[in-house]
């Protein structure tokens, strides 16, 4: 998947801009054929949406724009490709969240769930 150096761009302003990154260090990234596949996160985008939104695919979050089970801030959730046709993550149906949870995954490993991340990391 190619994406412009303007996309990348605003996907990290806004993951930055909301959220705590981790070092390199235990990130988990992945890109082109070395993605994870949904079986493959699924325990860890598993532990993250429970510990973020106790898998409530219709969370608000009270301070923030972070919607959704994954707690996606807006402007994340719109620089997503999985997330087409939807202007906040809590008004998309699980399975496309949980895909655009995979493609922030793969994308940027764990660092986006750093702030909650005592929660969930084992």
């Amino acid at each position: 998947m190619f994406h412009s150096s303007r996309n990348l761009r605003q996907r990290a302003a806004g993951v930055a801009g909301g959220l705590a990154l981790l070092g390199t260090a235990g990130m988990g990234l992945a890109s082109g054929a070395n993605a994870a596949t949904w079986s493959q996160a699924k325990p860890t985008l598993d532990a993250i949406k429970f510990c973020e939104s106790s898998n409530n695919y219709q969370a608000q979050n009270p301070t923030s724009t972070a919607s959704g089970a994954y707690q996606f801030l807006d402007t994340t959730w719109q620089s997503l490709d999985a997330s087409a046709g939807y202007s906040r993550a809590k008004f998309a149906p699980a399975s496309v969240q949980d895909a655009a949870a995979l493609e922030l995954y793969n994308e940027m490993g764990t660092s986006p769930w750093a702030a909650s991340s005592s929660c969930w990391a084992k």
